[in-house]
């Protein structure tokens, strides 16, 4: 693809500069999880300060208060939660074993699923602000209507093991999401990230700019422009996608109503949870984003980051996580990096959040690649 100057696109796509970077020494506080090797995983935050998070091999839902106490809810029927959404009326969560999309009323301990009419199993999920629920199955993309009725889009994978995972949803009432492998960067890896319209069913199709790099996480920004994070290329990616070459394609969607099931759990409750306190100082470099058109691909310091999940902040400033062991932040405007080193080793696969007031970045620790004591933990990215 041509290259064009670097400083022409963020001017076209960093519709705000951030601020100056903070302070590059930190603290990193983590908890137990109230049970033990639980794969915390999915996890946001209340307005009320209630950091909420799924403890999927343990089959609950749990929360932390801001006085460090916890209360776990278990999903009947041998359900696994697995991302969970904070809402108005509770908390959204997908059950892939049940193949259900769950609702928790943490009030009550009333839990109700909807079993998905295609008998997939979903993954990620938002909430838009029609009250519809947005998810992620392995070949495509699902709706949970306010009236309980699902629509499902299916997608053509680029290879027989892939899945769609992370999604987005941007100002225009498109979802966006990636489609992902675990068996490599190259050929073996994927390339595909796509938008669907669901207004007119069609699905936009965009390449990342490293081949096979392996598109995992995606954030739709407020200006339209989308973050992919690669997973297999070491990059982040901004994608602007008015400029950048695109496929597209319509397809028909399947819809039905879906069952319910509901049931009243009783709720756990334990704590106040002791935290640790460590100090981390940050590695900063600053690196050369290449350029293509429609994107800009940041590579990342850290060598196979293994990154995925990622939030903005309100100055526009990218945080993530890397499966590898850290946190980090990206000034897109500065091409700087911030990496912290989470002080538990082994405890990747991560999934983040960022609090109300942007003072903390949560993270749920979910000790995959080893067997580790679970935990979640917050890295103070500026002072309350």
């Amino acid at each position: 693809m041509r290259r064009i100057p670097y400083l022409t696109v963020v001017a076209l796509v960093c519709a705000v500069a951030p601020s100056a970077m903070q302070a590059q020494t930190s603290a990193i506080t983590e908890f137990p999880t109230p049970s033990t090797f639980s794969l915390p995983q999915g996890m946001d935050i209340g307005c009320d300060g209630n950091v909420w998070y799924s403890e999927t091999n343990a089959g609950k839902i749990a929360v932390q208060r801001p006085n460090r106490t916890s209360a776990e809810f278990t999903v009947p029927n041998g359900g696994q939660p697995f991302i969970l959404k904070v809402a108005p009326d509770g908390i959204w969560f997908t059950d892939s074993v049940n193949r259900a999309i769950g609702h928790l009323n943490p009030d009550t301990g009333k839990i109700k699923e909807f079993a998905i009419p295609s008998g997939a199993s979903p993954f990620f999920i938002q909430v838009a602000v029609d009250g519809s629920k947005w998810f992620s199955v392995t070949s495509g993309v699902g709706r949970l209507s306010p009236n309980g009725v699902i629509t499902e889009w299916d997608v053509t994978l680029e290879h027989a093991d892939d899945n769609i995972e992370q999604l987005s949803l941007d100002p225009f009432g498109n979802v966006w999401f990636a489609e992902r492998n675990f068996d490599g960067a190259g050929a073996a890896g994927t390339n595909k990230v796509r938008r669907l319209n669901p207004d007119t069913n069609v699905i936009s199709t965009y390449l990342v700019p490293t081949f096979g790099g392996n598109p995992a996480g995606v954030v739709a920004n407020a200006n339209g422009t989308v973050w992919v994070s690669e997973y297999f290329a070491n990059a982040l990616a901004l994608l602007n996608p008015f400029v950048a070459p695109h496929t597209n394609a319509v397809v028909a969607p399947n819809s039905g109503n879906a069952s319910k099931q509901v049931a009243i759990v009783p709720r756990a409750i334990s704590g106040p949870a002791a935290g640790t306190k460590t100090r981390v100082a940050a590695s900063v470099n600053s690196v050369r984003p290449l350029v293509t058109t429609g994107w800009v691909e940041y590579p990342i310091p850290t060598a196979d980051a293994m990154a995925e999940d990622m939030r903005v902040d309100q100055h526009g400033r990218l945080w993530f996580e890397e499966d590898s062991g850290l946190l980090g932040s990206l000034d897109p405007y500065h091409a700087i990096f911030a990496e912290y080193t989470v002080p538990s080793i082994n405890s990747g696969y991560y999934n983040i959040v960022l609090d109300q007031d942007e003072t903390r970045l949560w993270f749920t620790e979910a000790g995959l690649f080893a067997p580790v004591a679970t935990k979640i933990g917050f890295l103070k990215i500026k002072d309350e």
